[in-house]
């Protein structure tokens, strides 16, 4: 730079009048300018016209003008008395483009790029390759790349440009070849190290790059380290240093933490003052920790946050809880609640985002939060698990906003991304498990034009069925949440070339309509009554328990059915649940005067429980059990329980878990019973891809068999299968591939080690 500031001088000396006499400046020129704008110039410029100009001036101002930054050269002239600058400007950046990244995404770069103040468009010099570099050579290493390798690369273009090419070659991640920690007395190396996610490489972790070391992931074990000890009533903890240290290949990394534990504290005292809103003993419940426990921060902190909660639900939003610790003697500590409610908070305005297919009527109608009502967590809670279990919601997220010199208000902001909720299909596929090659026409849409409203037209054929339907669902028929829904289906039965099902043709039509009814915000009613009329066909390979069934009641059929269910649900959203359970108790009747007569009740229930961090455990289970009554002495053929497939028992043939009949056909009995433990998380390494993110995979076992009826039930002669199941939720529904292996089977059993289905997950 110094040197080019003297050539400067030189160029200047060289140009300008011998003499050091000054002049009036009645004009000011600028030349040689193609991208900076003139004004700019003259905004950063000592001398106006009218002002006296001495030969001294020139430093000044070349100085001045170079700190712009925005020129490489820099020439002052004079003609009569007109001052003329000539400039020659840096180049500008065209593009930045980078080649070999694979650890880092191009997008991650270019954003910390541009908070650099380096992007296309900006002035280029030659600190701006430095500066790349150094951010690249950053992001590396905090991935434990130590090796990396950056190559530049700048071409000169026309009109004064610079493209610049940023060649990669990334190299391997360092491993963690030891962590040790220093000053840990009451806990052990191992105990300690076992919470981090930083390990030394493990074999059987080949998919995650196990044993990498990790800059942000070491920062968040040293995290849980200190939130170990102060969970275990090391209140003065902390962490001295760390030191992490390469070998001199730059492949191995050796950790050090420095710790110092201090004394190890006991709650003598529980107390809590302030303002009491609340009774003392709802306080008292929220609180985790009591006396002669160890000091717990995680405790304390839980605590406050379920006061708060408390607080929040009564309108109290912005409630202060101090969680004030006092040591008294020795290793003893009172913990004193400090309640500060403040003012109580009504909700302003709530005011609903991202919702381009779906009016805002049909959101707002879930909220139980309203506009003008007093603030309540409880209720914003509630509103967003209702959100969540809709359909065609995929996310939802809340944000309250404190109104601008309001203490007692707020604005709720809900962000909703919706997803696809309906399709049109047409095609033809192979559905697996017995139902063999269809051909399929369905249109579904589970927000109709945006108002909620279910819609579905379908024509499917398949090997045994074939099925023309048309439905239609109003969740909320009226503003109390009452529903009401119709619909019609046309259904075709031919198992004559199936091993599925006992052997018979049909025709069925049916017309139903529903009704359902809110108990609370997690109970329902629902109703349904249908209109059937059934037509049963006998061939010369149909079983003598269907001649009988024909023989006695004849082969038309026309029923009147009631079915009534009571579900709960508690689920925290409809998809790839987390937490909660869905528990339904559905009774089904055909009324007396029907044709045939019977019942049937079915208990069914599914539980979701959170083990860790995108690890999930899931119970179900089913039973049911019916029978005839009137002239009907056992449930109809076409409607018996089966059980064995992808939807039941998997790893074993569809119905195939059902009694037989006399022709070695699943006939299906008058009860059953299903069970499930399945432990589901997402799938390594695919489950990182954005287009899978709603990749999932499973560990499960499956138990379960159908019985003539409830004295045939023996639990020695449950099925059982166990296996590796993944799914995905797709725009277009759902699809499973089940990879199962069967236990306590018999050699009569149909098994199948993989099956593929598709539909709702």
């Amino acid at each position: 730079m110094k040197k080019i500031f003297f050539i400067i001088l030189l160029i200047f000396n060289t140009h300008l009048i011998a003499n050091e006499e000054a002049f009036v400046v009645n004009d000011i020129k600028l030349e040689g300018l193609q991208k900076v704008d003139p004004g700019t110039v003259y905004a950063y410029l000592p001398i106006e016209i009218g002002d006296t100009f001495y030969t001294s001036n020139s430093t000044e101002i070349i100085k001045i003008l170079f700190k712009t930054g925005f020129f490489d050269d820099i020439v002052i002239e004079r003609k009569k008395s007109t001052l003329i600058l000539s400039f020659i400007e840096r180049p500008t950046m065209s593009s930045i483009e980078f080649e070999g990244l694979e650890d880092i995404k191009e997008e991650q770069i270019q954003e910390v790029l541009i908070a650099a103040g380096i992007q296309p468009g900006k002035i280029f010099n030659e600190s701006v390759l430095e500066k790349i570099r150094s951010e690249l050579l950053e992001q590396y290493y905090a991935r434990g790349k130590y090796a990396v390798k950056i190559n530049i690369n700048e071409t000169r273009l026309p009109d004064n440009q610079i493209s610049i090419v940023v060649y990669v070659k990334e190299g391997e991640s360092a491993l963690i070849k030891q962590i040790k920690i220093t000053g840990n007395r009451s806990f052990s190396d191992e105990e300690l190290i076992s919470k981090f996610n930083s390990t030394t490489p493990v074999w059987y972790e080949f998919w995650k790059n196990s044993g990498a070391y990790s800059s942000p992931v070491l920062d968040a074990d040293i995290r849980t380290l200190v939130q170990f000890y102060q969970n275990h009533g090391f209140l003065e903890f902390s962490v001295d240093s760390s030191q992490v240290s390469l070998d001199k290949e730059k492949k191995h990394v050796y950790v050090t933490i420095n710790v110092s534990e201090g004394k190890r504290f006991i709650i003598d005292k529980v107390m809590v003052s302030g303002k009491f809103i609340l009774n003392v003993e709802k306080i008292a419940d929220a609180i985790e920790t009591f006396s002669g426990e160890y000091v717990s921060k995680g405790k304390i902190n839980r605590s406050v946050d379920a006061i708060k909660a408390l607080m929040s639900e009564h309108g109290y939003a912005f409630a202060n809880i101090n969680a004030i610790p006092k040591i008294t003697e020795g290793d003893k500590v009172d913990l004193d609640f400090f309640i500060d409610p403040g003012q109580r908070v009504y909700v302003r305005r709530i005011e609903i985002k991202g919702n381009v297919r779906t009016s805002d009527k049909v959101l707002r109608r879930e909220l139980r939060q309203m506009e003008g009502g007093w603030y309540s967590s409880n209720l914003i809670k509630v509103s967003k698990r209702r959100l969540q279990k809709l359909a065609y919601i995929e996310n939802v997220t809340f944000q309250e906003r404190k109104v601008p010199n309001k203490k007692n208000m707020l604005d709720v902001v809900i962000n909703v991304e919706e997803k696809l909720s309906g399709n049109f299909n047409i095609g033809a596929g192979f559905g697996g498990s017995g139902t063999g090659v269809q051909l399929n026409t369905s249109i579904s849409q589970e927000n109709f034009l945006g108002t909620g409203n279910q819609v579905s037209f379908a024509i499917n054929t398949a090997k045994t069925t074939k099925r023309y339907s048309f439905d239609f669902y109003n969740p909320y028929h009226n503003l109390d949440n009452v529903s009401r829904g119709f619909g019609f289906n046309f259904m075709q039965e031919d198992t004559t070339n199936t091993d599925t099902q006992t052997t018979f043709k049909s025709d069925r039509k049916e017309l139903s309509f529903s009704y359902g009814i809110p108990m609370t915000e997690e109970n329902r009613i629902n109703f349904r009554i249908k209109a059937q009329t059934y037509n049963v066909k006998s061939s010369k390979d149909s079983a003598q328990e269907l001649l009988d069934f024909i023989e006695k009641h004849g082969d038309d059929y026309t029923n009147a059915e009631l079915i009534a269910g009571y579900t709960i649900d508690t689920r925290d959203r409809r998809s790839f649940t987390t937490s909660g359970f869905k528990t339904n108790l559905r009774g089904q009747l055909n009324i007396p005067g029907s044709d045939i007569e019977y019942f049937k009740l079915t208990f069914k229930t599914a539980g979701f429980f959170e083990i860790q961090d995108d690890l999930v455990l899931k119970l179900t289970s089913e039973v049911a059990g019916g029978t005839g009554f009137g002239s009907t002495n056992k449930i109809p053929f076409y409607d018996k329980f089966r059980t064995g497939g992808p939807k039941s028992v998997r790893g074993y043939e569809k119905n195939s878990l059902s009694p037989k009949d006399s022709r070695g056909q699943p006939l299906g009995g008058d009860f059953m019973f299903n069970a499930s433990a399945e432990v589901q998380f997402p799938t390594p390494v695919l489950s990182e891809i954005e287009e899978l993110k709603n990749l999932q995979s499973s560990f499960f076992v499956d138990f379960g068999k159908a019985y003539k009826d409830m004295e045939d039930f023996d639990i020695d002669e449950i099925r059982g299968s166990a296996g590796l199941s993944f799914s995905f939720l797709s725009p277009f529904g759902g699809v499973t591939i089940n990879f199962a292996v069967p236990f306590n089977d018999d050699e009569s059993d149909k098994t199948e080690g993989v099956q593929f289905r598709l539909g709702s997950l």
